[in-house]
C-alpha cells in the first residue's frame, strides 16, 4: 500500500503490456492506525453543506475519470501502433524455409526419403514387419508397410496442410512396395521442378504472416497487390492524425466547446454594447 497524507492506496494491479494491455486499479482507503484523520472540523460543515461538498467532489472525480478514460483511448491508439510494428516485425523476422532444392535425401532419423522445396515437402517410408522363424533361429520379413504423405512447407511451422497421403499400406512382397512408391514419387514430380513454383490459393494461408504472403511467393492465378500507402500514412490513419495537416482532427466535443465559447464571447460583446448605450 502507498501512503498518503491521510489516506492509502493500493495500487498493485498496475499494468502495461505493451501494444496488448493496460491495467489500472486504485484503491483508496482511510483510517489506518499510524494516519488518523481529525474528522470533527469536516463534520462542523453540517449536513447541507457537507452534501453539496460531497456532491462537487464527485462530480470533480467524474471529470478526472473522463480525462483518464481520453487519456486511455490515446494509449488505445498508440497500443495499436505498437502492435502494428510487432506484426510488421514478425513478418520480417519469418525466417526462410528450409529445403533439399527439389532432391530426394534420406533422413536417417526418422529413417525416410524425403524431397523439398520452397512450397511442397514428400516423404516416404517403409516399415519392415518380422517373425521370428524358429527353423533358422532368424527373424524374417513378412510384411513392408509404406507411409507417404505430401504438404506444404510453409516457414510458418504447424501451419502446414497435408495435401495427399497414405498410411501404413502393406505389402506381402517388397517389390511391388518398391514400385508403389516409385509410383507415388512420379505422380507428384511435377510439383518438384521449380524452388518456389506457384502457390494454390487454397494453400496459400500457411504462406503469409498477418494476411501478407512472404517474400519470394506468388499465388496460382493471383497477380501480387501493391500498396498505394505509405508507412507513415497507415500509422497516422492509426493515431487519427491527418495525413496532410499532421494535426489530430478535432472531436465533436471539441468542436462544441469551441462553438459554446464563440456563442459566449458573442453574448458578452452584446452586453457590452447595450451598456454603453
Amino acid at each position: 500500500m502507498r501512503k498518503e497524507k491521510y489516506y492509502g492506496v493500493f495500487d498493485y494491479g498496475d499494468r502495461l503490456e505493451p501494444g496488448i494491455e493496460l491495467k489500472i486499479e486504485h484503491t483508496v482507503v482511510e483510517g489506518y492506525d499510524d494516519n488518523t484523520l481529525d474528522l470533527a472540523p469536516v463534520i462542523a460543515l453540517g449536513s447541507d453543506d457537507l452534501a453539496k461538498a460531497r456532491d462537487k467532489s464527485v462530480e470533480t472525480e467524474q471529470a478526472l475519470f473522463e480525462k483518464i478514460r481520453a487519456s486511455v483511448r490515446e494509449w488505445e491508439r498508440q497500443a495499436a501502433v505498437t502492435k502494428t510494428y510487432n506484426r510488421a516485425l514478425e513478418y520480417l523476422n519469418t525466417p526462410a524455409a528450409e529445403h533439399t532444392s527439389n532432391q530426394w535425401v534420406h533422413e536417417n532419423y526418422h529413417d525416410r526419403d524425403t524431397i523439398s522445396n520452397k512450397v511442397y515437402q514428400m516423404s516416404v517410408s517403409v516399415w519392415e514387419d518380422t517373425k521370428y522363424d524358429r527353423a533358422s533361429g532368424q527373424s524374417v520379413p513378412i510384411a513392408w508397410y509404406v507411409t507417404w504423405d505430401v504438404r506444404t512447407n510453409a516457414p510458418t511451422r504447424g501451419y502446414n496442410v497435408e495435401i495427399a497421403g497414405q498410411n501404413r499400406k502393406r505389402y506381402t512382397d517388397k517389390a511391388a512396395a518398391q514400385k508403389y512408391i516409385e509410383g507415388r514419387k512420379k505422380a507428384f514430380a511435377h510439383l518438384f521442378t521449380e524452388i518456389s513454383p506457384p502457390i494454390p490459393r487454397e494453400h496459400s494461408r500457411p504462406f503469409m504472416v498477418n494476411g501478407v504472403l512472404l517474400p519470394g511467393y506468388t499465388i496460382q492465378g493471383q497477380e501480387p497487390t501493391v500498396s498505394t500507402k505509405t508507412a507513415d500514412e497507415i500509422i497516422n490513419e492509426i493515431l487519427g492524425v491527418d495525413s496532410v495537416t499532421k494535426d489530430k482532427k478535432p472531436s465533436v466535443l471539441k468542436k462544441l466547446a469551441e462553438g459554446n465559447k464563440k456563442t459566449a464571447s458573442a453574448r458578452g460583446a452584446d452586453k457590452k454594447e447595450e451598456q454603453s448605450l
